[in-house]
């Protein structure tokens, strides 16, 4: 098959957004975000504890953001660069392919 590694992908990529889209309605609880996992489970349940001391302060060491724009401007950067070297790595691959594409038919 001559496109058989696209064909697959292509599955793969309908298959995991079939899945996504599956999960996000079913963990979508009416008013509250289903998403929010054990980060608000947790946070509640470590506050209800009166006898909880904490370990560490680590306001000294935590980098918050002064707003909500700068910790999208953060995250959009982030992405950006995730995107770019993926890009690179199947650029990387696709060129290598093409080049000893050419050499087989260049040596015959």
């Amino acid at each position: 098959m001559k496109y058989f590694w696209e064909i697959l992908m292509v599955i793969g990529i309908i298959a995991f957004v079939g899945i996504f889209l599956f999960t996000n309605s079913v963990m979508y609880n009416g008013d509250e975000e289903g998403w929010s996992g054990s980060d608000n489970v947790g946070a509640s349940v470590i506050l209800e504890n009166n006898n909880y001391l904490p370990w560490i302060d680590n306001a000294d060491y935590t980098f918050v953001p002064p707003s909500g724009e700068i910790e999208s401007c953060l995250f959009a950067l982030q992405a950006a660069f995730g995107g770019l070297l993926i890009g690179w790595v199947f650029g990387g691959w696709t060129t290598e392919r093409r080049m000893k594409k050419n050499n087989t038919n260049q040596q015959n």
